[in-house]
């Protein structure tokens, strides 16, 4: 355990260096999600061009929040069971082109764009600066649609995202799917806090970016995930949040999660990126979770939405139809 945390420690210390990250949290949101204007138009052409990704209808809608206008997109047929996906941190709603198509044929699928970074949303008034504000953010999110149950799903930071908010409002959300966690249930591997310092602290570009996500994603790629890579890369270098400007995510042991009784999903790429042994992060998620259903996706890496699409898709839709 002290040798757990100070992995943990050294992790955050390294990429507090890396990203310039701010100590200091205002209480007010930012005047936007882009450094500069000419920046937000370079990143909302390629969110519109990862958008013709997607091969479903959708339509897109503004909700007001406390925290500013939430950007989120809708897709499916009204009188479906509601599944909310939450993007992993620099993402949005784009990330998700290989899997709403199958999902929405199931489910009233809402996939949002974050109000603190990435996407389209407009941020105004209060900042997110610890997860109570996620957690008024989101309820407030249900309430405009009168949403009293929900799934949700999230992959890496979002997946300890939606933990948490199951957390904080067990009756609200029916289940729980996660996708590749970051820290959650163990601390990450070291690996990632070097990638991290080599291609973000020595002289960062996009080039170096661009390899981080390769490292990140293991290796995978093709035409339709190279598309939402450029617009990835277009939020890295124009966004306005780093790392440290949101809240951070942490470890839960098995006596604070007493409360998740809800069916829990948890898939992890079997690639050893963010954990040297992934059948050691399921022995770690099952000791936390029980219940929980947990595959690990064979050759798969962290973003195994896009690389595993097909099991990924179809498990989440076998897991569901279970309730």
């Amino acid at each position: 355990m002290k040798n757990q945390s100070i992995i943990t420690l050294t992790l955050a210390a390294i990429l507090t260096i890396v990203v310039s990250c701010s100590t200091n949290k205002n209480h007010t949101a930012p005047a936007s999600l882009y450094k500069t204007e000419e920046g937000k138009k370079i990143a909302y052409d390629s969110y519109d061009k990862a958008m013709e990704l997607w091969d479903i209808d959708y339509t897109e809608e503004f909700v007001e929040t406390d925290y500013g206008k939430s950007h989120i997109i809708i897709s499916g047929e009204n009188n479906k069971q509601a599944l909310f996906i939450l993007p992993g941190l620099f993402g949005d709603a784009s990330m998700w082109f290989p899997n709403v198509g199958e999902l929405s044929k199931h489910y009233k699928v809402y996939t949002l764009d974050m109000i603190n970074y990435g996407g389209k949303s407009k941020p105004e008034g209060k900042a997110i600066t610890e997860f109570n504000d996620y957690n008024i953010w989101f309820n407030q999110i249900l309430k405009h649609y009168k949403l009293d149950s929900v799934a949700v799903m999230g992959v890496s930071y979002s997946s300890w995202l939606t933990l948490s908010l199951a957390r904080e409002i067990p009756n609200a959300i029916t289940s729980i799917i996660m996708l590749d966690p970051s820290e959650t249930f163990m601390p990450m591997n070291g690996g990632i806090s070097w990638k991290g310092f080599k291609y973000f602290m020595f002289f960062p570009n996009r080039t170096k970016y661009a390899k981080f996500l390769d490292w990140l994603g293991g290796g995978y790629s093709n035409e339709q995930m190279d598309i939402w890579t450029e617009h990835m890369l277009d939020v890295i270098e124009f966004g306005s949040t780093k790392m440290f400007d949101v809240p951070q995510h942490r470890i839960y042991a098995p006596e604070e999660l007493t409360m998740i009784e809800m069916p829990v999903l948890i898939m992890a790429g079997g690639k050893p990126i963010l954990y040297d042994d992934p059948e050691v992060f399921k022995t770690n998620a099952k000791n936390a979770l029980p219940h929980a259903e947990i595959l690990i996706v064979p050759e798969a890496g962290h973003g195994l939405n896009m690389e595993k699409s097909d099991v990924v898709n179809s498990k989440i839709i076998e897991f569901l139809g279970k309730e």
